[in-house]
């Protein structure tokens, strides 16, 4: 990547190096276990599906190991600042869509008015259970540190 003199930003770098090729090799071995197995054809093919998956689990486990495993803080506070103004504008555009679908959703169905796809039903209602689960987790994680 880069050099510096400082120790901690080359073990950083290397660190986070070594746990994005992590989840890359194991998200490849999947799709490509995924590949084989929709142009070969036979009993072979479930256990390449199995391969597959495990080689995708392994690359997660291999992210967290290094992740709790190396005494190294992996991300700096500016890196810090984008995840959580990335989640923010991810909140706004799940409540937005939660917030005018739903309501939408249940007017057009209910007076016949035009026909939802199941993929937009799906959807929003999938991003109803999302608020949820962070209204919930909120509320959890307001409480113990109140």
């Amino acid at each position: 990547m880069y050099e510096t003199d400082d120790p901690s930003i080359e073990q950083r770098t290397r660190y986070r190096e070594w746990m994005n090729r992590s989840v890359g090799a194991g998200t490849l071995g999947f799709f490509l276990a995924v590949a084989v197995s929709v142009l070969a054809s036979g009993p072979v093919t479930d256990w390449v599906l199995f391969a597959g998956l495990g080689a995708y689990y392994l690359g997660y486990i291999g992210y967290l190991a290094v992740w709790q495993r190396t005494g190294v803080r992996h991300f700096d506070e500016r890196e810090a600042e984008i995840e959580r103004r990335a989640a923010s504008l991810t909140a706004v555009f799940v409540v937005s869509v939660t917030i005018f679908g739903l309501p939408g959703l249940v007017v057009v169905q209910g007076t016949d008015v035009a026909t939802v796809p199941a993929f937009v039903e799906g959807v929003v209602w999938g991003y109803m259970g999302l608020v949820l689960v962070f209204l919930g987790l909120y509320g959890y994680v307001e409480r113990r540190y109140s």
